[in-house]
């Protein structure tokens, strides 16, 4: 009897098993060839990834930090495509650091989509930090086009909040 039923388990798992296999997924996501361009100044820092396959959706995508005034911060995200797409969207994270190099959380993000346009953009506004900290702002673009899904991702430096 427990024979029997350790068999069935067995097949019934096999079966799950190739049932998964065997559903196919509507969107294909691909993750352009590219590279960053990592600027960082006294004030701000940025990452701009630029794509280098051509015919692609994917152009670019940019994220930045900024220091605003005293104890604020500033983080801005943009994508763009070669021409008007289905969806266009950027989502940035502010995170921090004690030291700048390791111990990163996520402090807050925001969103940006558009329909049928070539870029999108996304901004923080001044948003309150604490001071003696590190930030950055890492970013996630992707474009939808039909059943194709093209995405990257940058991440800014650390930049001191004093």
């Amino acid at each position: 009897m427990v024979q029997k039923w350790k068999s069935r388990c067995a097949l019934g798992m096999i079966g799950a098993l190739l049932l998964g296999s065997c559903l196919t997924v509507s969107a294909e996501e691909v993750s352009p060839a590219g590279y960053h361009v990592y600027d960082v100044q006294e004030d701000e820092a940025s990452d701009t990834w630029y794509g280098i396959a051509r015919g692609d959706y994917l152009q670019a995508a940019v994220s930045k930090i900024k220091q605003g005034k005293t104890g604020y911060a500033i983080g801005s995200g943009t994508t763009f495509a070669h021409r008007d797409c289905e969806e266009l969207y950027v989502r940035i994270y502010l995170d921090q650091s004690d030291n700048g190099k390791d111990g990163w959380g996520t402090i807050d993000y925001w969103t940006g989509r558009e329909y049928n346009e070539s870029f999108v953009t996304v901004n923080s506004d001044y948003y309150k930090v604490t001071r003696d900290k590190y930030y950055s702002v890492k970013g996630v673009h992707s474009v939808f086009q039909g059943d194709i899904v093209e995405t990257t991702t940058t991440c800014t430096d650390a930049l001191y909040f004093d």
